[in-house]
């Protein structure tokens, strides 16, 4: 077996490794630190007990949505809450439907605000806004009964800094789109790796729409590059405190996405993820010991995988030229996806070609989210999808 035939293989481990292997490594530490394992059962806390929490909704021509989205915070019948509702330049009656809410809604609150931008807009509702706990939610999320209940019972550990909720298929109509099983799929998987994640030590990734984050570990946004929803869980990682995903706090999205734009949006996700870790990226050293593993197992061999991909057709393309057949039959199985992918563009959507088309798309989007991180251009503007 000749140097480059290992090589190839080596990157067709790291290919594989994040969605198949690190799940099972997780698998096998629980079971080997079964004894000192964090619970994931929601405390048992006196309403009394519960934290006061400021729920923020950043919004931008969300009238379509913004009214449904408070009354769902309402019905939540949460003891001490205030709700901020901040209005980025918003050219629609978004602002007009919260004042008439407001009516009868004691503890709302909306700030119309001059167009700045996502990360700006969350930075003054935080200063403007006085609790123990902040919770972000955006306007077309719906929380399930309980959520924040048991989200923010969490915070009785001292030692949680921040806690995301889970996301859950929102009630669908009877159309069928052809990305839903494949979204459903991939929402478990994720699902079952945060929890494995938080019950070994934490979590390390984001659920933008729907998260909590302790006050005192909330640090100013460094600039309009980071995810305004992934920074402050990082932020709390690096006081060495816990980012807990709650199974039982269950919410959904009710904004469509339109078939081919999950692609474009995963790029611009990419780009401001690579943006946000690279300010916290001594997270990703050593002596981080289980962070370090899960953000490079989680986060960075994902965001390389079209990288190593090149490299592994490359290494099996050499290898077969030093008359390797396993080189060969390597390199054909690579480039066979690319192959097998380009009727899927056309829109065929046998399984196998859409299978391959959905994961070519995504290794370009991770190639236009370097590009743009690599050019300054990433950025945390607002963009319908």
């Amino acid at each position: 077996m000749n140097m480059h035939f290992i090589f190839a293989l080596i990157a067709v481990f790291f290919m594989v490794y994040p969605f198949a292997f690190y799940p099972m490594m997780l698998k096998i530490l629980m079971y080997l630190r079964k004894k000192s394992l964090h619970s994931l059962d929601t405390p048992q806390i006196k309403l009394e007990d519960l934290p006061s929490i400021a729920v923020l909704i950043s919004a931008y021509n969300e009238a379509e949505y913004i009214e449904e989205a408070i009354r769902t915070i309402i019905d939540q019948q949460y003891p001490k809450y205030e709700i901020h509702i901040g209005s980025d330049g918003s050219t629609d009656d978004t602002v007009k439907r919260v004042e008439i809410l407001q009516n009868e809604i004691t503890h709302l609150h909306i700030h119309d605000l001059s167009k700045r931008g996502k990360n700006a807009v969350n930075e003054y509702l935080v200063a403007h806004s006085t609790s123990e706990i902040i919770v972000h939610v955006d306007a077309d999320v719906r929380l399930k009964s309980g959520a924040l209940h048991s989200m923010c019972s969490r915070f009785h550990d001292a030692e949680v800094g921040a806690v995301i909720g889970t996301s859950m298929d929102a009630p669908m109509d009877n159309a069928h789109h052809d990305h839903e099983e494949e979204h459903s799929a991939y929402r478990n998987m994720e699902f079952k790796t945060r929890s494995m994640e938080s019950a070994l030590a934490s979590t390390v990734t984001s659920l933008g729409h729907f998260y909590a984050v302790r006050r005192i570990y909330r640090k100013a946004l460094p600039n309009e590059k980071v995810c305004d929803d992934y920074m402050p869980i990082l932020h709390v990682l690096m006081e060495k405190k816990r980012v807990i995903a709650d199974p039982h706090a269950f919410a959904y999205e009710v904004r469509e996405m339109k078939s081919g734009t999950e692609f474009k949006q995963a790029k611009r996700f990419a780009a401001c993820g690579m943006a946000t870790v690279w300010e916290a990226k001594k997270l990703l050293l050593p002596q981080c010991g289980l962070i370090a593993l899960f953000l490079w197992s989680r986060k960075m061999l994902r965001w390389l995988m079209p990288i190593i991909y090149m490299k592994a057709m490359a290494f099996a393309f050499l290898s077969w030229m030093d008359d390797s057949l396993g080189g060969q039959y390597l390199f054909y199985f690579l480039s066979g996806i690319i192959l097998l992918s380009l009727p899927g563009f056309l829109g065929i959507r046998i399984i196998p070609i859409r299978q391959a088309c959905i994961f070519v798309r995504l290794q370009i989007s991770l190639l236009g989210a370097w590009y743009h991180v690599l050019s300054s251009n990433a950025s945390s503007s607002w963009e319908r999808t």
